[in-house]
C-alpha cells in the first residue's frame, strides 16, 4: 500500500573527541516514506528473559539501507507536516514482512 509518513533519517557515525573516546553522532539524511504504527507495546523475546518495549513501528520499503544504529524523526504523518524534534532509536532487529521491513523504534530521552 502506499506510505502516507515520512521520516528523517538520521544516520549515525563516530567521532573522537578531546580524550580520544568515541563519540556518537547522528546526521540527517534521506526523508524516507514509510508507514507509522503509533501504538507501541511489549513482546517476550528470547524465551521470556527479555521484554522488548517499543513506542512506534516504522515500515519501510524492502531494500532501505540502515544501520541499527540510526535514528529517525517523523516529518510528515498521514501527509501533514508534523513536529519532527522526537527522536526515535531502533530497539530490535527488522523483521521483513511482505509490505517491508518492520522496525521496533524507542522514543530517544534528550538527554542521551
Amino acid at each position: 500500500g502506499h506510505m502516507m509518513d515520512e521520516v528523517i533519517h538520521m544516520v549515525w557515525s563516530s567521532t573522537k573527541d578531546a580524550l580520544n573516546a568515541d563519540r556518537p553522532m547522528w546526521t540527517d539524511g534521506q526523508i524516507l516514506s514509510c508507514g507509522l504504527d503509533m501504538t507501541g507495546g511489549a513482546e517476550q523475546r528470547d524465551g521470556g528473559k527479555i521484554t522488548v518495549r517499543w513506542d512506534a513501528r516504522l515500515r519501510l520499503p524492502l531494500g532501505t539501507m540502515f544501520d541499527l544504529r540510526d535514528r529517525f524523526r517523523i516529518s510528515t504523518r498521514f501527509g501533514q507536516p508534523t513536529d519532527t524534534n522526537t527522536v526515535y532509536e531502533i530497539v530490535s532487529p527488522a523483521e521483513e514482512g511482505p509490505s517491508g521491513l518492520v522496525l521496533d523504534l524507542r522514543k530517544v530521552d534528550p538527554s542521551e
